[in-house]
């Protein structure tokens, strides 16, 4: 095979591993959307509070999808990619509280919109790191 066919054949993998986790992370979103907006606007519980059981909602069906799904990876040992994924999901969530409280309390952001703008940035920061950290052997 040729150098020009194996950088698209790379290329291609690289890509489709992308397209399966924005496709998981599109199930987590509205897993982690559902629990948070329905517990903030139909049950009174505070944007904070709601923003944490709503990413929680998400985390174990986002580790399994990935795990088998996304990254393929059935090598290395589940409890270590376990907990690299429980420390990067812990890192992510806790810099994506940090935006949201930013933009609610200091930008008087409706807690709507922020909890969405919140949503994209852990998103985009969790695949970089669960790539080259929680995944790094995939």
């Amino acid at each position: 095979m040729s150098n020009c066919n194996l950088l698209i054949n790379k290329f291609i993998e690289k890509f489709g591993q992308l397209i399966k986790y924005g496709l998981v992370g599109i199930v987590n979103t509205l897993i982690t959307a559902i629990v948070l907006f329905t517990l903030m606007n139909c049950f009174g519980v505070s944007y904070k509070t709601s923003n944490a059981i709503g990413y929680v909602a998400g985390f174990v069906n986002s580790f399994i999808m990935n795990k088998l799904w996304t990254f393929k990876d059935s090598k290395a040992p589940i409890t270590k990619q376990f907990l690299r994924f429980s420390a990067v999901f812990v890192i992510c969530y806790l810099l994506q509280r940090w935006l949201l409280i930013f933009l609610v309390e200091e930008l008087f952001i409706n807690k709507n919109i922020s909890q969405l703008i919140g949503m994209i940035f852990y998103t985009l920061i969790s695949f970089v790191f669960n790539k080259l950290f929680a995944f790094k052997n995939s």
